[in-house]
């Protein structure tokens, strides 16, 4: 299967459509990446896409693949259905999907897939598409491992303080070590060196960061999201909070009971191992195959 991903890519880890990049070609496809992001930079929004569709209508792919891709015109959706079909891929969460760009592109995509902790966004992509999947968005195994670290850091945050984190914060009145610059490899030596790692949700859904903690081997105490039970159990994969108050209290409860946090992180990091980024691509192509198959014969 010939196919198109159209998202960022890098060398280092960070992305995550590198790693799906490579699931699909693991599955043996035949992937072309192209990084809209560093074309838009070297030769202009404008001539980038038309450079993509051009790239499409030679190679006719089977599927293209399109990440988000913000600033990408709907103009490029459309020609490019002239040539293949097109998977819309869109990981992040409601506050940033309910923008008309990214509607206009769920619309007329052929299939659209959210990451399947944002059961939000799903159930507004399917007002504007009748074949919407939810996916793990996932982690990639060879990054996201336990390392053999000193635990020297009693509570971690990772991720950036925005909206009302920082109040939390300042409410919890911990020690709360937080790390807003780890990617790839130096999240999970945070997550490693981490005696907990807690979570704060965004929009009524979690973020990358619960695979990537878990896998890693990280105890994980969260804010609760929508259909996170249809995945993850409480108290045995992880630690749900209530609220503020209830977080203080498990750090002080957890911090003290190691051989508890132990066992939860293992089984964490087993209930997680599913939901890596092969299994990622092999959804993609599964999903493909069952709508489109009998039109490529």
């Amino acid at each position: 299967m010939k196919i198109v991903f159209v998202a960022v890519f890098d060398n280092e880890g960070i992305s995550s459509n590198s790693s799906q990049a490579i699931g699909l070609e693991q599955l043996g496809h035949n992937v072309i990446r192209y990084n809209y992001r560093i074309r838009a930079n070297k030769i202009g929004p404008e001539n980038r896409d038309m450079e993509l569709v051009d790239i499409v209508a030679t190679h006719h792919p089977d599927l293209v693949i399109f990440a988000k891709t913000n600033t990408i015109n709907i103009s490029v959706f459309h020609a490019c259905k002239k040539y293949s079909k097109i998977c819309y891929w869109f990981p992040d969460p409601l506050s940033t999907f309910d923008n008309d760009e990214f509607l206009l592109k769920t619309k007329v995509s052929d299939f659209f897939c959210c990451d399947m902790q944002k059961q939000n966004v799903f159930d507004y992509a399917s007002n504007l598409n009748d074949k919407c999947f939810k996916i793990a968005d996932g982690y990639d195994p060879n990054i996201e491992k336990p390392r053999n670290l000193k635990q020297d850091i009693d509570v971690s945050f990772i991720g950036n303080l925005y909206s009302d984190r920082q109040e939390k914060l300042r409410y919890l009145n911990r020690n709360i070590t937080v790390v807003s610059n780890a990617f790839g490899i130096s999240h999970s030596e945070i997550v490693s060196r981490s005696k907990i790692n807690i979570n704060f949700c965004t929009a009524n859904s979690s973020s990358d960061r619960t695979y990537k903690i878990l896998a890693a081997g990280g105890f994980y105490i969260t804010e609760d999201w929508e259909n996170r039970k249809e995945y993850f159990v409480d108290g045995q994969d992880l630690i749900i909070c209530n609220d503020i108050d209830d977080l203080r209290t498990k750090i002080d409860y957890y911090l003290s009971h190691p051989d508890e946090r132990a066992k939860i992180a293992k089984n964490g990091q087993m209930a997680v191992r599913k939901f890596s980024r092969h299994n990622w691509a092999k959804q993609i192509v599964e999903i493909y195959n069952t709508l489109f198959l009998d039109d490529n014969k």
